[in-house]
């Protein structure tokens, strides 16, 4: 790929990317503040309770597959057949599991309705494992547009249904239905924007030769789901189901900035650094000139949310959501770092070191876990503090592993985002400060702050020259020349 051809399909890429993840966001999100205001928060914590049954199950199905497709370089039809096959295989083997351990599942949390909420929406594993092949095939060309496309349709029609549910007083069982109905929508347009369709041929060569890079993709994503995913498991055993409500909700609020970008930036730049692991010097200009952009636009999104984080969740949720707060600001912390950690990673994936990769997300994720069990000791918010601690120790891990391979290491990071975050959380102190001088209505107090902090942000990157505003002025710029 020619290196004008890669930036532009990289600018719009990230461009399709942001408006399918952004308009997806947002759909959940008016669905959640609608659903938030007709559900309690124990609905949302018997939810809550099957994400890490669904969500290890999810990662066995994909089996790191998909990322040894796109990082190989040229995948033959057999090879997408027998990915396919494989997925189909694993789903339907883990929802005989799933189904089977209900019961014991709905003894642990000690709360019945567990047991056929989860036979119930565990049958999503086996609609989305049609999906997997066709996704993998459009973000290996970089068809984001297909993909956004596809996102925003099936978010959607989740929320058609959700919310009808909701409000006949089906309680839980209106996300469940939510989600297979989003399910089925995802895989019928990409069987529809995608002309690829499976043979009838599988070779267990070519599922040996994928596995030997992902399988240890496979094993890097378990840890990373166990990690994400254990905190629920731990809050819903030690304490009640409204506490992981209010757990739940706090960390939904916080993923749809944080996830939503590093999705955004998982989906966009691994492909393209893979196409690029054989010249390290353009891999390097394009992973520096990537952290300066993201630091950039991220470090002044989480401040910011953790200064009107009480006033945003009485706005959004109303007075019943407000133990959710101050989770969301420790979860903010964590959030600052995730998506140069997410940039991190996708260097060592994009460069085939699965072994490296692998031997890194192994040894986080399990000192990950280590902590968080620790820091349960101390109640919910040791455990908030553990995620917190957890995020900045995996940053100086991997920018120290990025340092052997592409010469990208812990100060020369820091170099690059220090002048971000240091102008951010400046920023931050001046409109919390202004925030107290106030005695106004919160929710008038947090207008006000957003306006004054998004000024001073802006004003002080204009006066220092920061390349990154023009990047983002300019890319804005041909965005809407390129549409008319």
């Amino acid at each position: 790929m020619e290196k004008g051809d890669l930036k532009e399909k990289t600018v719009f890429g990230m461009m399709w990317g942001a408006i399918g993840k952004v308009g997806t966001l947002t759909i959940n999100f008016i669905t959640n503040l609608v659903l938030a205001r007709l559900l309690m928060p124990e609905d949302f914590g018997a939810i809550a309770m099957l994400a890490i049954f669904l969500a290890v199950s999810s990662s066995f199905i994909q089996g790191g597959l998909g990322s040894a497709l796109v990082q190989k370089k040229n995948p033959e039809h057999i090879d997408y057949s027998t990915v396919f096959y494989w997925n189909l295989s694993v789903a339907a083997l883990f929802y005989l599991i799933i189904f089977v351990s209900a019961p014991f599942i709905a003894d642990y949390y000690a709360l019945p309705l567990v047991k056929p909420l989860l036979r119930v929406q565990s049958v999503v594993l086996i609609i989305q494992s049609f999906s997997y092949v066709q996704y993998t095939q459009l973000q290996k060309q970089m068809n984001f547009k297909a993909l956004s496309i596809r996102n925003l349709a099936a978010a959607l029609a989740g929320t058609l249904v959700a919310i009808p549910l909701a409000l006949k007083g089906f309680g839980p069982w209106s996300l469940v239905a939510s989600a297979i109905i989003a399910s089925v929508v995802n895989v019928l347009l990409l069987w529809k924007m995608s002309s690829w369709r499976p043979a009838w041929e599988f070779s267990f060569t070519s599922l040996k030769t994928l596995f030997s890079f992902g399988g240890l993709i496979l094993l890097s994503s378990l840890a990373e789901t166990l990690y994400t995913n254990v905190q629920g498991l731990i809050i819903g055993k030690r304490c009640s189901a409204g506490d992981l409500g209010y757990f739940s909700q706090a960390k939904k609020l916080e993923e749809i900035p944080v996830m939503g970008l590093s999705q955004i930036v998982n989906d966009v730049t691994f492909p393209a650094f893979a196409s690029l692991q054989d010249d390290r010097e353009r891999l390097l200009a394009g992973v520096r000139k990537s952290t300066k952009a993201l630091s950039f636009l991220n470090f002044p999104m989480m401040i910011l949310l953790m200064i009107i984080a009480h006033p945003l969740i009485y706005l959004l949720y109303g007075s019943k959501w407000e133990p959710s707060a101050p989770y969301f600001q420790i979860l903010c912390i964590s959030g600052l770092i995730y998506t140069v950690n997410t940039l991190n990673m996708n260097v060592i994936k994009s460069l085939g070191k699965g072994k490296i990769y692998f031997v890194i997300q192994i040894s986080e994720r399990l000192m990950g876990i280590a902590l968080i069990i620790f820091g349960m000791k101390f109640g919910i918010y040791g455990l908030l503090w553990a995620v917190a601690s957890v995020a900045y120790i995996s940053f100086i891990i991997n920018s120290f592993v990025n340092k052997k391979l592409i010469n990208y290491g812990f100060f020369r990071q820091l170099g690059d985002i220090g002048v971000c975050l240091l102008i951010a959380a400046f920023t931050g102190a001046l409109t919390y400060g202004v925030g107290l001088l106030f005695s106004f209505h919160p929710v008038l107090i947090m207008l006000i702050q957003i306006a004054i902090y998004l000024s001073l942000y802006i004003l002080i990157a204009k006066i220092l020259k920061m390349e990154e505003l023009d990047t983002y002025f300019c890319t804005l710029t041909n965005i809407i020349h390129r549409k008319k």
